[in-house]
């Protein structure tokens, strides 16, 4: 563990990073975070002395001076992000004039809106008509309402400052002002509508048009209740949303597509050169999200180790994707997808190397299943603390799940743009979209009968902050142990155990 932290630059600076994220939102600190940077800088500044920098002993001496300098720039930028979502308004109903910056949500009876306001991100819902229903982001409305200030935490780390109901007279559509910039997402949401009308024409059915929408395009807005359940006691919730098993399966078929190009340098650069655009012109497509940006950027730090002949998926590359989304927007450590895809991505690299090479076939069908069961295992190994902590069950049938699951997704990525070119060229002709109907029924209807299996997930289980941390560390030191076989390993998972043990025996 302390030669993959040495190793991997990137993760040590985003370790550094997101202490001081984590320190600044519970307890501000802003005015000694300036004291600390400026330190850091006479820090670094005495390390790279000749004499400082040529002695072991002293070593540390840059060590400490990154360190700060991490935390201390992350203390800052949260605190500056911390204060867009502090809402100072005066109380009472008063009109504003904002800007939807996302596509509405619906609720039972209303639209969530995401809209901003001078500098301030907000909540407004409305109440659902013709109206509300035709808003698109980048829209510019004229409203009275009196705003309340947003108290759950979880809003506040979201940036969102406040939240109102505006009634059905108190809100209009307004044209947008003169010298609006250019917003790349707004018009990334907008092809994305467009393109989810289009499938919609071609798929009927309010259950297949659901998950094609979230599959294909990040778009979850559509699923009910029963849909999101049977996939989260099948243990599939990831396939839902874009992640970065989307663009691993996107790659790869346009890798094997472009294979002809040959493995030399030159073949791979031109490879990459015309793979990484249509990734990120699949990005646009999909909405530009946060997860789907964190995907991409990792795909695309690989397609660029791999053309240069770097070890392109390694640890600094994880690092480096997280530290440089957290550089954007501190807050995304505390987005329950951002933890989940990177604490996934580090499980898949750490342990699932150690798990295939227990076993191998020569037949190419077993072998396959064996790597698909070994990586979905790593997946859940890394994301369980947190799927334990924040959903509150845990899914026993996802190996089966996931071994029918995943190559479904993959056909359905490469069918339903094919369906889609073939409504656009020869309409809705339904002997050629049938497949794709078919599909999708099918992949539902399995995944609907796995989740009916009794005892197939385990749920209603409680645990709090200090118990998913004491989970995480304990499935390291048993890794650590399996592999290293050091007992220094198997002593501090005993010392945790009982730790655990009289914590909930003698509860202070």
């Amino acid at each position: 563990m302390i030669k993959t932290l040495r190793q991997a630059v990137f993760l040590r600076l985003t370790l550094f990073f997101a202490f001081g994220i984590v320190v600044q939102t519970q307890k501000n600190l802003f005015p000694y975070w300036i004291y600390c940077l400026a330190f850091s800088f006479l820090i670094l500044f005495l390390a790279f002395f000749p004499k400082i920098a040529s002695s072991y002993r002293l070593r540390w001496l840059f060590g400490v001076g990154l360190f700060l300098l991490c935390a201390s720039s992350a203390g800052i930028l949260t605190h500056t992000n911390r204060k867009q979502s502090e809402w100072s308004e005066e109380e009472g109903i008063r009109s504003y004039r904002v800007q939807l910056i996302a596509e509405p949500v619906r609720k039972p009876r209303t639209w969530m809106c995401k809209v901003k306001t001078g500098d301030k991100t907000v909540l407004i819902y409305l109440p659902i008509d013709s109206a509300s229903s035709s808003l698109s982001p980048s829209d510019w409305l004229a409203i009275e309402a009196r705003f309340e200030k947003a108290e759950p935490i979880n809003l506040r780390r979201q940036g969102i400052a406040a939240r109102a109901f505006v009634s059905e007279n108190r809100w209009g559509k307004i044209e947008t002002p003169p010298g609006q910039h250019f917003n790349l997402r707004f018009y990334s949401l907008k092809c994305r509508r467009i393109v989810l009308n289009r499938l919609k024409k071609i798929l009927p059915d309010e259950k297949s048009f659901a998950v094609a929408a979230a599959i294909s395009f990040g778009y979850v807005d559509e699923l009910d209740k029963d849909i999101r359940q049977v996939f989260a006691a099948t243990g599939s919730s990831h396939i839902l949303s874009i992640s970065g098993l989307h663009f691993a399966i996107i790659y790869g078929a346009l890798y094997f597509l472009f294979s002809f190009l040959g493995n030399n340098r030159r073949g791979r650069m031109i490879r990459q050169l015309i793979i990484l655009p249509l990734l990120w012109i699949f990005a646009f497509f999909v909405g530009l999200a946060p997860s789907v940006m964190r995907a991409v950027i990792m795909i695309t730090l690989w397609g660029i180790g791999n053309a240069f002949f770097f070890r392109a998926l390694t640890i600094n590359t994880v690092g480096a994707a997280a530290f440089f989304m957290l550089l954007y927007n501190p807050f995304y450590l505390f987005d329950v997808g951002f933890q989940l895809s990177f604490s996934a991505v580090l499980a898949i690299l750490l342990i699932n190397p150690h798990l295939i090479s227990l076993y191998h076939s020569r037949n190419p069908m077993i072998n396959y299943i064996w790597e698909l069961s070994c990586t979905s295992t790593s997946a859940q190994l890394g994301t369980a603390p947190l799927s334990l902590y924040y959903f509150h069950q845990f899914p026993l049938l996802y190996l089966i799940s996931n071994i029918f699951a995943i190559p479904f997704t993959g056909i359905l990525l490469l069918l339903i743009p094919l369906s889609l070119l073939v409504s656009f060229f020869c309409g809705n002709q339904p002997e050629l979209l049938f497949p794709l109907q078919k599909l999708l029924s099918v992949f539902i209807n399995v995944l609907g009968a796995l989740a009916e299996i009794p005892h197939g997930v385990v749920s209603d289980i409680q645990l709090t902050v200090k118990d998913a941390l004491n989970l995480t560390l304990g499935i390291v030191f048993s890794f650590l142990f399996i592999i290293k076989k050091r007992m220094i390993y198997l002593c501090l998972l005993f010392i945790l155990v009982v730790l655990q043990v009289l914590y909930y025996l003698c509860p202070l």
